[in-house]
């Protein structure tokens, strides 16, 4: 979700850009359809050349994007791990008034929901300037991206967008700061930390420092010869999987506590041992198995896996997290020697995953919105 000109388009042709090679992300992101890819590819060659930025999206398009999620390995057999789709639409459609059966139900099947907050208006709202666009922010972008998300349960990743132009004068925390005092942003925020669904706040630049400078009149200009070197592009999705899957794990607690009143059961006792022994968390993720649909038992590493990095988090500190990253880019590396088949494929793609989360919250702390 994100109004008119707050960069949909071009992040995610810059997303598809920096991850369709598997260079140091550990995976690489693939489109079956010919005219897709030759389409993402024609709007990121608009934006590193020539003076003019690609053209928004049309007022009644909506955009299907699925992505594949692949692993090449070291012998260059290629496996994929799973699949992303992700759905692109014009801005306006989020501030119209007017009844939008189709934009609402894709947005009612949504596992993550991702709304882009211009970073061109939340400079004019820090900085005190451009009247105009703060009051359109304030009173008509962002209530209507709440509007949309208050009714849903899934994770939500909040994408600052053109973070180029805010990281030089404002830190994240004061963004956050200040987008907390709204009070239908807070309110939206704390009903996602009520019911342990997660909600971050994510910096992205999709062509990164020093590629277009803003202008006194708005606009943004192209540096003649500079190369994009996109910014966290690539973590709004990394962390779709993970925050996906913890709010379904918490859907299931809530769906087996309403069933178990009554009588008690192994998955009622499992979760009331999790809610006060911590340390064994990663221990019982894997009891936890033997409840799930079985649709999910795919999943067993990722499981695992987030056992040990929910139990990890709980830590706090630079110092912490810094070590937990380093420890999550080994298993990585480590993984990645594994693969040989789409099993194999997951699980690495799940610690790159959690790898590319980690350091979003060793860099940036304050993006995890759960913690206020």
């Amino acid at each position: 979700m994100g109004s008119t000109g707050s960069g949909k388009s071009v992040f995610l042709a810059s997303l598809f850009k920096e991850l369709s090679t598997q260079g140091k992300y550990g995976f690489y992101l693939d489109v079956e359809e010919p005219e897709k890819r030759k389409r993402l590819n024609h709007i990121y060659s608009q934006i590193i050349t020539g003076e003019v930025w690609p053209p928004g999206t049309r007022y009644s398009e909506v955009s299907e994007w699925t992505f594949t999620c692949c692993v090449k390995t070291g012998d260059l057999k290629d496996y994929p791990a799973c699949q992303f789709t992700y759905y692109d639409y014009c801005g306006g459609r989020l501030t119209d008034s007017s009844e939008d059966p189709e934009f609402d139900g894709i947005v009612k099947e949504a596992d993550t929901l991702l709304g882009l907050l211009d970073g061109q208006k939340i400079y004019g709202l820090m900085a005190g300037t451009n009247d105009f666009l703060v009051s359109t922010f304030v009173n008509k972008d962002l209530p209507n991206i709440l509007r949309k998300m208050q009714s849903c349960r899934v994770p939500i990743h909040f994408v600052i967008s053109k973070w180029d132009i805010l990281e030089k004068e404002f830190s994240l925390q004061e963004i956050r700061k200040r987008l907390l005092k709204i009070p239908e942003f807070a309110e939206v925020i704390q009903s996602r930390v009520n019911t342990e669904s997660p909600v971050r706040i994510i910096p992205v630049s999709s062509v990164g420092s020093r590629f277009a400078k803003l202008q006194p009149d708005g606009s943004m200009k192209k540096n003649p010869s500079a190369i994009p070197h996109p910014f966290l592009t690539e973590v709004p999705l990394a962390c779709v999987f993970p925050d996906a899957f913890k709010a379904r794990i918490y859907q299931l607690k809530q769906e087996q506590k309403l069933l178990t009143k009554k009588q008690e059961n192994p998955f009622e006792m499992f979760f009331s041992v999790i809610d006060t022994i911590k340390p064994i968390l990663g221990l019982g993720y894997g009891v936890l198995l033997n409840f799930l649909p079985p649709n999910y038992k795919v999943a067993k590493p990722l499981l695992e896996k987030l056992g040990e990095v929910l139990d990890e988090a709980v830590q706090k500190g630079q110092e912490a997290a810094s070590k937990r990253s380093e420890k999550l880019f080994k298993e990585q590396i480590n993984s990645l020697k594994q693969v040989k088949d789409e099993e194999t494929a997951l699980t690495h793609a799940v610690d790159s995953f959690l790898y590319i989360q980690s350091y979003l919250t060793r860099d940036f702390p304050e993006s995890d919105l759960s913690l206020i």
